[in-house]
């Protein structure tokens, strides 16, 4: 059995959001794996993707601060293959924080929590940004004494790892992205849009002040399967979906019943997903995702004066992209490691072929982990 492990809460106090608005008594969630080096300079920040949680190794079946979201499939480590003694993010060698975003449901303050008024906050909660989550995640590490650290973000985490170096240059030693760029694309705005109107029309939102006993689960698992169209490769997904229509469950389709293992597949999807997430921290983490750009972050900088103040900084990058992402294509991924070599940053780009789609990072870390084992072993000013 994996590692027996449980989740910190770390009190953030007022936590006044770039919105302007402030949350009083904020805190994070987070979880830590291997020791700290007496000088701190062993110290990893993991960043989680778009609805992963800050449970990214061992064993944890209980976290009372999010309630029933906490189901059976998030008490396993979502990278468990990649921590722990002997593997690439080695727990005998680095000491590694993972926290929960602002405005999820896992424990770090959001929409599910309860406001000064003794209501839980649902869509009175702020809208949240990439700046905030860097502000927030930085105290969270100072808290600890660590003032340098290497980042490591898949996914939406690639991205905040690439607003956090900007904000805080001088504590990041070096920076691995999986399946991120400096933006997202417009297909990917447009489906967030997508999402959140989904939501929006379920009768249930009724403005994002439904009682957590009777939520949206229609409008979030609808948004769940448009989203999930840019996790998977299409084009295998039938054989993803292998095990055939399942005629008996339905799902919350009322009359329509699937007549293909696609569908089945992707109703499932949405249907568990709706079980373990909450729809209006659904959209503050979507909304931030879709916002997302290196020019808002930076207060007005252009792209490559921000990719100058890494070279400036001397921050080393490792980007992977996969050959089959909806999400980020090789392409983008690749403009955006030229990008990041022509203002003098030192990087290396790869791109994994596999046929899991932006998800592979997930599925299969076996093909990323030589890259990784190598970036974090170098701890100067180089990615070797």
């Amino acid at each position: 059995m994996s590692e027996v492990v449980r989740t910190r809460i770390f009190p953030l106090g007022d936590f006044r959001f770039e919105s302007g608005e402030t949350v009083p008594n904020c805190v994070l969630a987070y979880e830590t794996y291997g020791t700290l080096a007496p000088d701190g300079g062993n110290a990893v920040l993991l960043f989680h993707a778009l609805t992963g949680s800050h449970h990214a190794h061992g064993y944890n079946d209980s976290l009372p601060e999010a309630g029933e979201f906490w189901q059976p499939e998030n008490y396993e480590g979502w990278w468990d293959r990649m921590i722990g003694p002997g593997k690439p993010l080695d727990t005998n060698e680095y000491f590694i924080v993972c926290a929960n975003f602002l405005g999820g449901c896992y424990g770090s303050s959001g929409p599910t929590s309860v406001a000064p008024d003794g209501n839980h906050w649902g869509s009175r909660f702020p809208l949240v940004t990439a700046g905030d989550q860097a502000r927030a995640q930085v105290r969270l590490l100072e808290s600890m004494g660590i003032e340098r650290f290497a980042i490591v973000g898949p996914s939406v985490g690639g991205m905040l790892s690439l607003a956090l170096t900007h904000l805080y240059p001088e504590k990041v030693r070096s920076v691995i992205i999986i399946g991120a760029a400096s933006a997202p694309p417009i297909e990917h705005r447009l489906s967030v849009f997508e999402q959140i109107l989904a939501i929006e029309l379920d009768a249930k939102y009724r403005a994002g002040m439904y009682a957590l006993s009777d939520p949206p689960r229609r409008g979030l698992a609808l948004a769940r399967i448009i989203c999930h169209k840019l996790f998977v490769y299409q084009r295998g997904l039938e054989k993803r979906a292998k095990r055939g229509v399942d005629s008996s469950r339905r799902g919350m389709l009322e009359w329509y019943t699937p007549t293909q293992n696609t569908e089945s597949y992707m109703l499932h999807q949405g249907v568990k997903f709706a079980l373990r997430f909450d729809a209006n921290a659904y959209i503050r983490i979507v909304n931030m995702w879709a916002r997302f750009h290196l020019s808002k972050v930076s207060g007005g900088l252009s792209e490559d004066e921000v990719f100058a103040g890494y070279a400036a900084h001397k921050i080393p990058f490792l980007l992977y992209s996969i050959n089959t992402d909806c999400c980020y294509t090789p392409r983008a991924v690749s403009n955006f490691y030229r990008r990041l070599v022509k203002n003098g940053v030192s990087a290396q780009y790869h791109c994994i072929h596999s046929v899991k789609g932006h998800d592979s990072f997930l599925l299969e870390p076996e093909l990323y982990e030589e890259g990784i084992r190598s970036a974090l072993s170098c701890r100067e000013d180089s990615i070797a």
